[in-house]
């Protein structure tokens, strides 16, 4: 059996202002940082043999600032960044309902192809996804695997990991610097913890 655990990476200033940040490189903020030293303390007596982060800062820098101490390298991924949301990114919800209205109404009914304007679709998120897991079963087999990653990689990773239908990937939401746990069973994956952010709570 592997034990997977699933982070997201802690706020960022876009975060904090309600911009979509997508793909752009953003790195955390004061209190992001002081998250990721939470959740650090939160894991701190877990045995970790791999991990593995988005490369975009926020994510990186959550994930080192989690194996601080630890004889544990950090392999970067491209293929856990963030939804792309092509020309929205660096834009508000509210911005984007006035500017794009159809195609703001067409992403609330959760299509799967559905695309942002030069962004991608929920499937392609889930297929990248999807390819970077497979290969780490296959070589951490039996070991517990840090994932660091976004909102829409991590949900992407919990259908994939659970095999749940796409559409699931919708209504699931991962706060910032969370911590979700998913055993890997030859037959039979378990969710243990969604979306805790229990080690937060002295800090907020």
């Amino acid at each position: 059996m592997a034990r997977i655990l699933l982070v997201r990476h802690g706020d960022t200033d876009w975060n904090e202002a309600g911009k979509i940040q997508g793909q752009v490189n953003t790195s955390l903020s004061e209190q992001g940082l002081a998250q990721a030293e939470a959740i650090g303390c939160r894991l701190a007596e877990i045995p970790i043999h791999a991990a593995y982060a988005s490369d975009l800062n926020r994510a990186a820098e959550t994930a080192q600032a989690i194996l601080k101490g630890r004889a544990v390298g950090l392999g970067l991924a491209p293929e856990l960044r963030e939804f792309s949301y092509g020309e929205w990114e660096g834009m508000t919800y509210r911005e984007i309902k006035r500017l794009y209205p159809a195609q703001f109404a067409d992403m609330l009914s959760r299509r799967l192809d559905f695309a942002p304007p030069c962004g991608e679709s929920m499937d392609q998120l889930i297929d990248r996804v999807s390819g970077f897991l497979s290969r780490i079963q296959e070589c951490r087999s039996g070991q517990t695997v840090l994932l660091v990653g976004h909102g829409g990689s991590l949900r992407a990773a919990i259908v994939a990991l659970l095999e749940l239908p796409r559409r699931a990937a919708w209504s699931l939401w991962l706060g910032t610097a969370s911590l979700s746990i998913i055993d890997l069973r030859p037959n039979n994956s378990m969710l243990r913890l969604l979306n805790d952010t229990s080690h937060l709570l002295s800090r907020d």
